[in-house]
C-alpha cells in the first residue's frame, strides 16, 4: 500500500450560511490537499502530520480526520494549546478572503512533536507534502530546521511535493518568504505553485528547477514541463476556496497511481472544477 504523509495546520474554518449565521467545519491548505488525495485514491494510507490541543474542538476535528479515513497517528496532542480558526469571506464572483486567529495554534509545534518523536516515522513514505504556510506558521527561527529536515528525508522517502501557497501577514517580509521556498523547492521534487504566488514571490525572476515537474495553475489550464493543459471549465463559482488543494490532492493521487504528469494534472482540474462549485474548502463527500 502507498503511503502519503501531509505536514501542516488544521483549523476551525467559519463561512457563511445566510441570514447572518455561519456554518462551522474543518479545514487548512495541507488538510485540504490530504482529504482530497484520500478521497482520489482511497487505497492510500494518508497520515496527517500536525499538532492538536487535547480540548473538545480538538477531539471533534480528529474525528473529521476519522470520517475522511485520515489518520491521525503522527498528529501530536499538545494540552495546552487549541486549533486556529479562520473565517471566508466571499465577494459575489466567489472569490474569497481569509480572516485567521491562530495565536494558540498547536499546529506551530508540528516540527518540535515531530522531532521528538522522530524523524524516522516518515522514513519509508512514498511521498511527503508540505506547503509554505507549514513552514510559515513556525517560529522564523525553526524554519531553517523545517529546511534541514526536508534535507534530511531526501532517500528516505519517495517524493517531497511542495506548494508555495504564499500568505504574506505570515512572513515578516516578501524576500524572507521568497528566500525560504526556493530553499524548500531545491530540497523538493514536485513544485504546485499557483500562477499568483509565483508573480508575488519571484516576479520575473527564475525559479530553481525541480526534479521531476513544475507547474502552476491558471484557471482551467495548467503548465506541466512546459506544456499546458487544459481542463473543462467550472460550470459554476461558488467559492474558490480549497481549489488549489483539490487540484494538488487529485495530482499527487494520480501521480502515486502511476499517471504521468500530465495525465495526472487534468484529474487535478477535473476536481478543482467541481469543487469551486460548493461553499467552503472541504465540500460534501
Amino acid at each position: 500500500m502507498s503511503r502519503a504523509c501531509c505536514i501542516g495546520e488544521c483549523m476551525v474554518e467559519l463561512r457563511g450560511a445566510g441570514d447572518g449565521l455561519l456554518r462551522q467545519g474543518f479545514a487548512g491548505d495541507s488538510y485540504n490537499t490530504a482529504v482530497y488525495l484520500k478521497r482520489s485514491a482511497p487505497e492510500i494510507s494518508v497520515q496527517y502530520v500536525t499538532a492538536t490541543g487535547t480540548d473538545p474542538m480538538s477531539r471533534a476535528m480528529r474525528g473529521a480526520w476519522t470520517e475522511e479515513g485520515i489518520e491521525d497517528d503522527l498528529a501530536f496532542a499538545v494540552p495546552d494549546r487549541k486549533p486556529g480558526l479562520y473565517m471566508i469571506e466571499l465577494d459575489a464572483a466567489g472569490e474569497r478572503r481569509f480572516h485567521y486567529w491562530r495565536g494558540e495554534s498547536a499546529a506551530k509545534r508540528w516540527l518540535f512533536e515531530l522531532r521528538a518523536a522522530g524523524i524516522d516515522t516518515l522514513y519509508g513514505a512514498d511521498l511527503v507534502y508540505l506547503s509554505g504556510i507549514s513552514l510559515a506558521i513556525l517560529a522564523p527561527g525553526e524554519r531553517r530546521d523545517a529546511l534541514t529536515l526536508l534535507e534530511e528525508l531526501r532517500g528516505k522517502v519517495g517524493k517531497i511535493a511542495f506548494d508555495p501557497n504564499y500568505r504574506p501577514a505570515l512572513w515578516g517580509s516578501r524576500q524572507e518568504a521568497a528566500e525560504t521556498m526556493r530553499e524548500a523547492v531545491a530540497r523538493s521534487d514536485i513544485f504546485l505553485p499557483s500562477s499568483e504566488d509565483m508573480e508575488s514571490l519571484f516576479g520575473a525572476e527564475a525559479i530553481p528547477a525541480c526534479a521531476e515537474t513544475a507547474m502552476t495553475a491558471d484557471g482551467a489550464r495548467c503548465l506541466v514541463d512546459g506544456e499546458w493543459v487544459k481542463g473543462e471549465l467550472a460550470t459554476r463559482v461558488v467559492d474558490t476556496s480549497g481549489a488549489g488543494d483539490s487540484f494538488n490532492g487529485a495530482y499527487l493521487a494520480a501521480r502515486l497511481r502511476g499517471a504521468g504528469p500530465q495525465e495526472a494534472a487534468r484529474a487535478g482540474l477535473a476536481l478543482a472544477a467541481k469543487v469551486v462549485g460548493h461553499a467552503g474548502a472541504v465540500i460534501p463527500r
